[in-house]
């Protein structure tokens, strides 16, 4: 998606409102949609596959994706036209990393890997009106990250046992199996965009947001997120 004509949308949907009422304090809560790019995911899991390999074993990458959509929900307290500070939950789109070892012995796994990341987030937010109900912002914060990594594994393995005979044998036999674990971390956050603010009762806005550092080397690596959201929001 094109993140600039993205941004454009809040002033083509409000160019022919009238000239708002003037602020007064007031808190919001809001949903807003978002179209992702997860900076250097796939890298950082390309690197990882090879590095898993050695003369014991042969590593492939089977596929990566990253980015795509994601959503969240906010809120915040705008209490002078100027300064306001905002609480968000965020879910980003799920990174997805396929790969295969192949043994000298005949054995193979296919691994497919899924995380699936949380945001919750802190800001300090500044805003400039510039009539109309218009606002341009800018904001600046941190927060925490919380991934789920979920493995599935499939393949043939070599086992060895005795038959009947008492002779030692070998059989390549089918496995599968699931895994998954979690972490957790601290990353920072900025963010800029436009806001239109109807009769001091609903406000829609177009915003650009990076984070960095989410996620850990256990974890296939980190990386930094962009995201262009559009959102809307109620006061109370």
């Amino acid at each position: 998606m094109n993140r600039q004509l993205f941004l454009l949308v809040v002033p083509a949907l409000a160019l022919a409102a009238p000239t708002q009422a003037d602020f007064y304090s007031h808190r919001y809560t809001g949903v807003s949609y978002s179209d992702l790019d997860i900076e250097g995911f796939c890298e950082a899991g390309n690197q990882f596959v090879q590095g898993l390999n050695n003369p014991e074993r042969a590593a492939t990458n089977g596929g990566c994706s990253q980015g795509g959509s994601g959503w969240k929900i906010y809120g915040g307290w705008r209490w002078k036209p100027e300064v306001a500070v905002e609480l968000s939950y965020q879910q980003l789109s799920d990174n997805q990393l396929d790969f295969r070892l192949d043994f000298p012995t005949g054995e193979h796994l296919e691994i497919g890997d899924k995380i699936e990341t949380q945001l919750i987030n802190a800001f300090a937010v500044g805003h400039w009106p510039i009539g109309g109900g218009f606002s341009l912002f800018a904001k600046a914060g941190g927060g925490f990250w919380a991934s789920k990594l979920s493995e599935n594994q499939s393949g043939e393995l070599l086992f060895i046992f005795e038959n009947e005979e008492g002779e030692i044998e070998e059989e390549l036999i089918a496995v599968s199996g699931r895994v998954e674990d979690r972490d957790t971390g601290f990353h920072w956050g900025y963010g800029a965009g436009i806001s239109y603010r109807y009769r001091n009762s609903w406000t829609i806005r177009a915003e650009w947001e990076s984070f960095s550092d989410v996620g850990s080397g256990d974890f296939r690596g980190s990386f930094d997120v962009e995201t262009a959201s559009l959102g809307w929001s109620m006061h109370f």
